[in-house]
């Protein structure tokens, strides 16, 4: 997306204006994505925001952008309870990106489109960051906004008539999932188990704990919930386990085989392999010298999400973003290390990553690939179109 149409001094301040204050709204309402979405809610129903302690319903006069939550010192009008500065920063992040955008773009459809990519990449992050998702209503519903958008915006992505873009959004949709499908299965090749040995006997649990989320794997200190640990069919978390009790049956010396529905235990004490439903153990405990679990390297939403990036912004896009979003992940992860923020940076998943570096590709991109030719003696700058 590159600018067209400059925008004429006697109204850029007042259209700037208009962006900020329009993206500060939309921040608004992405906090309410944000905080809804995971957990299954409507975004309309309540109609109105509420405060996360005590679900007072926040009248209009308090849910001003930006201005309310400085008033109001960053706490609830009703029960006094601190909000955080992140849904401040949601909203003047928004605001700041929605501007960069229109001066960026101009003033015609493709802003649109930017600016609805935009709030896709900031709601998609921070989804990303506190729960470890990516939702479809995110991944999937913005790639369907964006072939939408190429079919609607004129030269949204190339140049030519409106199928041309349509196809292009398309094909570069299917190939920014494609290439992260390729490597989450090579990195499942590589780095799909996590192996685990114990010196003496270490306590372990799988628990579910209100009886209606999903189970919960604890040992050592970490917890796995159960859907981040069986994302295939032919997953299967081993166990060898000196002690295990299910309920009110207990194995000595035994070999557990975890499905995701499914137990098998091998123990001296049993001729047979045991199978035991999921279904129907409330609780299981015991001590664990060795583990041999599951793991992705990536997610599918990560495949998901660069679905969306190609409908928006074309194969190019695709390709850079991958690519940065890796650097910038590096970057990051080497800099918390430095100031020995390690933890920290572990729980960023890459989905962040991806968003910011599209948002690199959306703003600078094109300039950045044509000076990476240019240096690289390949062609000059002029060869490169968006």
């Amino acid at each position: 997306m590159t600018c067209e149409f400059p925008i004429p001094p006697k109204i850029l301040w007042p259209l700037t204006c208009f962006a900020f204050a329009f993206g500060c709204c939309v921040g608004s309402y992405l906090n309410v994505v944000i905080y809804r979405l995971p957990l299954g809610m409507k975004t309309s129903e309540p109609k109105r925001s509420f405060c996360p302690h005590c679900k007072y319903q926040i009248p209009l006069w308090h849910n001003i952008p930006i201005f309310s939550w400085l008033i109001l010192l960053g706490r609830c009008a009703n029960c006094r309870a601190r909000i955080s500065p992140r849904y401040l920063f949601v909203e003047l992040l928004t605001g700041i990106l929605f501007v960069a955008a229109l001066w960026h773009v101009g003033f015609d459809w493709k802003v649109f489109a930017a600016w609805t990519f935009l709030a896709l990449c900031v709601a998609g992050s921070y989804i990303d960051i506190d729960h470890q998702i990516l939702p479809h209503e995110i991944t999937w519903g913005g790639a369907a906004a964006g072939l939408v958008a190429a079919a609607l915006v004129p030269n949204l992505i190339v140049e030519g008539p409106w199928w041309h873009n349509l196809l292009h959004s398309l094909s570069a949709a299917a190939l920014g999932y494609a290439l992260i499908y390729l490597i989450i299965q090579l990195g499942k090749a590589t780095m799909g188990r996590l192996r685990m040995k114990f010196d003496q006997p270490e306590p372990w649990s799988i628990t579910q704990p209100d009886g209606t989320e999903e189970p919960v794997f604890s040992i050592n200190g970490d917890d796995a919930l159960w859907g981040d640990i069986f994302n295939r069919p032919a997953d299967r978390l081993i166990i060898s386990a000196p002690t295990v009790r299910f309920d009110d049956r207990s194995f000595e010396n035994a070999s557990l085989s975890f499905s995701d529905t499914l137990i098998t235990v091998t123990s001296p004490a049993s001729p047979e392999p045991v199978s035991i439903s999921m279904e129907s153990v409330k609780a299981i405990t015991g001590t664990a010298t060795a583990v041999d679990q599951p793991r992705e390297a990536m997610g599918f939403g990560d495949a998901n999400w660069m679905a969306c990036v190609g409908a928006f912004l074309g194969w190019k896009a695709v390709i850079f973003t991958i690519f940065a979003g890796a650097m910038i992940g590096s970057v990051i992860s080497l800099t918390m290390i430095l100031f020995r923020r390690r933890e920290w940076a572990a729980n960023i998943p890459f989905g962040p990553y991806l968003a910011a570096g599209s948002i690199v590709w959306l703003f600078a991109g094109h300039r950045l690939l044509a000076w990476f030719i240019s240096v690289s003696g390949h062609g000059p700058p002029t060869t490169i179109e968006m």
